[in-house]
């Protein structure tokens, strides 16, 4: 009685996982529609999607027999959206869902260890239809006492000189990171507290990025000062996991970043929080967003408030991302959810908006979620739309390219061409 007991129970679990997508049609086909292929626009197209990729891309008159056909009129169709800084959590599979349900087909995480660490290489092997794709930078590069061993969660590896800097790196893929993350930031722009922490040495960052680099690897650094993002750019970082936080900056920042040719992952989502800019209340008020949001990580979102007083924080922020745009530096979307004030999913929506509040225009910013982040960490497969890529798509009303707000209208998103259930 109790093995028929476990055979139905596992029966269950196994219908519930089917239920969470819908099986692919053979051949689905997204008819007269707007296309954003990552950089361009398109009116009046058809997309054909089969076994999982994008077969054929026509005008609205193309006519596929035996196809499941989707009516794209007056909407637009997306690559599947790239949230390019996350920190997953436990359970990893309900963050994950949460962001396929509101269009991010990709998540690259940017800190994460154990036994985390471990399950999130287990999903990204499976690359499981129901939750978003992930990658991740497994356990970041720190001193002992740096950031964030001063959050707690146990004790990490860390590093105290450029001699074991490639024995670090090695450690750090063996364990199945897929780019090298290192932090260069001492506390001393956070506004919550006037606590200040070690951080690594020039001279060892360096040597880090070397090590990555000699693997095949990026190495990106967070930074959350102007001086540390200028430290880490001579020391040859491919990117920056933040922008700063300061009441002003350099006039030559957007130029010295553009001569040194990397990425910078902005995340003004998490950044203004700090600034008493918070974006998480509202957030919640959007009633294309918040239906999709868990509970718990509404709590989180409204602890975080706005506060006039500290906006000035925030200005050099603001006129530095002004200064990249114009230095066509490439400007990749990230949230580092779940801190407080963000999401997974639905903060990614909110951080392109700040992006072009800032200055992108709305394709720039469509372009930074998702063919953008695509060419910075090499995920050749997607955030475009053309044949033969993965069918990762998202299907919104109305017009994203020319008001991004538009991205909150999700009426479908797919992952590996199988729909996903909203």
């Amino acid at each position: 009685m109790r093995l028929k007991s476990t055979v139905f129970i596992f029966w269950l679990w196994l219908s519930a996982i089917a239920a969470r997508c819908q099986a692919p049609a053979t051949l689905q086909l997204i008819r007269d529609v707007r296309v954003f292929d990552g950089e361009h626009v398109f009116e009046h197209r058809s997309v054909l999607l089969e076994d999982g990729k994008i077969s054929r891309i026509g005008g609205s008159e193309l006519k596929v027999t035996n196809a499941e056909v989707v009516d794209g009129r007056g909407r637009t169709l997306l690559p599947g959206l790239i949230d390019a800084h996350v920190h997953l959590p436990n359970p990893v599979e309900k963050a994950s869902r949460q962001a396929l349900v509101l269009g991010v087909t990709t998540q690259l995480d940017m800190f994460n260890g154990g036994y985390r660490l471990k399950l999130i290489k287990k999903f990204e092997s499976e690359d499981r239809p129901d939750i978003a794709d992930m990658r991740t930078a497994g356990t970041g590069a720190t001193v002992p006492g740096g950031h964030p061993t001063q959050m707690g969660g146990g004790p990490i590896p860390t590093i105290t000189a450029p001699d074991q800097a490639q024995s670090f790196v090695d450690a750090r893929i063996a364990e199945g990171s897929d780019y090298i993350k290192i932090i260069h930031d001492d506390g001393s722009t956070w506004s919550w507290t006037t606590q200040r922490v070690p951080m690594l040495d020039n001279a060892t960052m360096r040597v880090l990025v070397e090590a990555a680099h000699k693997r095949g690897k990026l190495a990106v650094v967070h930074v959350l000062s102007e001086q540390q993002a200028r430290d880490a750019i001579s020391a040859g970082a491919d990117g920056l996991a933040h922008m700063f936080v300061g009441e002003s900056v350099g006039p030559d920042f957007g130029r010295f970043v553009s001569d040194h040719h990397a990425f910078v992952i902005p995340t003004l989502v998490t950044l203004y929080p700090d600034c008493g800019k918070s974006e998480g209340p509202a957030t919640l008020a959007d009633p294309n967003l918040r239906p999709y949001i868990g509970e718990g990580w509404r709590q989180s979102m409204e602890m975080a408030k706005r506060n006039l007083q500290l906006n000035h924080l925030c200005n050099g922020t603001d006129v530095g991302i002004r200064q990249l745009v114009q230095a066509h530096v490439p400007l990749l979307t990230g949230t580092d959810a779940p801190v407080p004030g963000t999401t997974y999913g639905a903060s990614v929506h909110v951080e392109l908006a700040l992006l072009v509040r800032d200055g992108l225009t709305p394709v720039q910013a469509l372009a930074a979620a998702t063919s953008v982040p695509a060419q910075a960490f090499h995920l050749s497969d997607r955030g475009w739309i053309r044949p033969g890529m993965r069918a990762d798509l998202v299907l919104v009303e109305g017009d994203p390219t020319t008001n991004i707000l538009a991205t909150r209208n999700i009426v479908a998103v797919w992952k590996r061409g199988i729909r996903a259930q909203r």
